[in-house]
């Protein structure tokens, strides 16, 4: 049952603005964090009703719009939604740990964090969708310890090193 809970609340709070974003044909394999070990399979969801309709597989993978603008575009951003659990089984469990210079790689393109933030899992998330403006992802998870709040993480894309 709480398992449910934390998939639909995390699926509630993830908005989109109706028509942003660039179909994109396949979602990229793998996201990946070494400094808190994430390896995730990226899966494409459509939306609900505005609404991300994230899985409910709680590790080894991370959700982004089917529809929404592809990570290695030249512009705008790619959310990438996960859960974190308080047991520790979320791949979402360790982003509050990720500081600004970490690296995150996905679909070939390395990004590094510019900033961590926490927000109310009320508040609405459609801002961070966009097919403009410099490209960077946003990965969006619960926070493992206190449900109410969510952990936001911004990183902009960089060339490879």
């Amino acid at each position: 049952m709480r398992r449910t809970v934390a998939a639909i609340t995390l699926g509630a709070s993830v908005f989109l603005s109706a028509g942003q974003g660039a179909a994109s044909a396949a979602a990229p394999d793998r996201l990946t964090i070494a400094r808190t070990g994430t390896d995730a399979a990226v899966i494409a969801v459509p939306s609900r009703r505005n609404t991300l309709a994230v899985g409910s597989r709680l590790n080894g993978a991370v959700y982004t719009w089917s529809k929404g603008d592809p990570p290695c575009d030249p512009s705008g951003s790619t959310v990438y939604a996960g859960h974190a659990w308080r047991a520790g089984n979320g791949v979402a469990d360790r982003w509050a740990q990720l500081r600004p210079g970490d690296r995150i790689k996905v679909a070939g393109c390395a990004f590094e964090v510019t900033r961590r933030e926490f927000w109310s899992a009320k508040r609405r998330m459609g801002s961070l969708y966009s097919v403009s403006g410099p490209p960077r992802i946003v990965l969006v998870g619960c926070k493992a310890d206190d449900y109410s709040k969510r952990t936001v993480v911004f990183a902009r894309k960089v060339e490879h090193r």
